[in-house]
């Protein structure tokens, strides 16, 4: 199983990257692993539970597995890949665009800062009436709430609590949880202590589906050009969230790293804006959690490959 994901992993990784992927899963990889034949409804329960927001991330990777929190954040760097089916965990939709969701790369991270989300409630209609008897249990994600989000879930981007806590906080700095928060996390520009240049230089210079530069006076109905990066130019900042929280923008800020009520943001913030900025360190990190990952609960019965038989 741990050869098949990193052999998916390899041949789906930006091109430019995909030696150092292979030659890096190779130097890592031990063998002696047991695989089981009678099921494995002891694992049920072992990843963390979306719900839980950063607890569950906490308790899953840090304390049980021994991550530290960087490592953690490279992990969750998995979810570049695939999408989220209601039929299968109860979440539906992609952790970026489609055709992103094909690469393996930073583009999760990105996505994390360079978009607008805003809480999706109860995506899998679960009744109170059924989850009352246990039938079901609502499942809350949060959603494009910029420009550029497309109503239907067959290009449906999405994050969950336990990506969006990496980097955002609720209003007061504590645990962001959809079901909760009905609040807006993005991130300006303007911020002189949270610089969004290399992000979005990784996302094409989108703000939020905004091109920089761009005259937005007639698509959003806003004055002049989108100027990113004028540090401490609070009207732009004021542009900027209008463009990131354009189809709710009763909503309040999220706490977020860069601007706001609040700057914590979450634990895990300068980690996932590292990974967005340089796709490079993020692999070499996530290589090393990979390893610790897979390799957990075996230390003493793996060995490593040899040069020949």
């Amino acid at each position: 199983i741990v050869l098949a994901a990193e052999a998916v992993m390899t041949l789906l990784a930006t091109p430019s990257l995909q030696s150092a992927w292979r030659d890096g899963f190779k130097d890592g990889f031990r063998y002696g692993r047991t695989t089981s034949f009678e099921g494995c409804d002891f694992a049920v329960g072992r990843l963390p539970a979306p719900e839980n927001s950063c607890d569950a991330v906490k308790d899953v990777y840090v304390d049980n597995m021994g991550l530290s929190w960087r490592e953690a954040a490279a992990l969750m760097g998995v979810h570049s890949l695939g999408r989220a089916k209601v039929e299968n965990s109860g979440y539906i939709g992609w952790w970026s665009t489609p055709d992103h969701s094909r690469i393996f790369n930073n583009n999760y991270f990105v996505s994390i800062f360079a978009k607008g989300w805003c809480p999706n409630l109860n995506v899998n209609g679960c009744s109170d009436a059924d989850e009352a008897r246990g039938a079901c249990s609502k499942k809350n994600q949060w959603q494009l709430c910029d420009i550029h989000r497309d109503s239907e879930h067959r290009t449906h981007e999405m994050m969950l609590d336990t990506d969006m806590c990496l980097a955002y906080s609720d209003q007061d700095g504590g645990l962001l949880q959809a079901r909760d928060d009905p609040c807006c996390a993005w991130e300006d520009t303007i911020s002189d202590t949270f610089s969004m240049v290399k992000i979005l230089e990784n996302n094409g210079n989108y703000l939020c589906g905004a091109k920089c530069g761009e005259d937005v006076s007639a698509r959003y109905g806003l004055f002049g050009n989108l100027e990113c990066h004028r540090t401490g130019h609070f009207g732009q900042g004021s542009k900027e969230f209008k463009i990131c929280c354009a189809l709710e923008p009763d909503r309040l800020d999220c706490g977020t790293p860069g601007h706001g009520r609040t700057r914590v943001g979450g634990p895990a913030a300068a980690e996932a804006k590292l990974f967005a900025e340089d796709e490079e360190i993020w692999q070499q990190d996530f290589l090393v959690a990979w390893k610790k990952a897979t390799e957990n609960g075996f230390a003493l019965g793996l060995s490593p490959l040899r040069n020949r038989c």
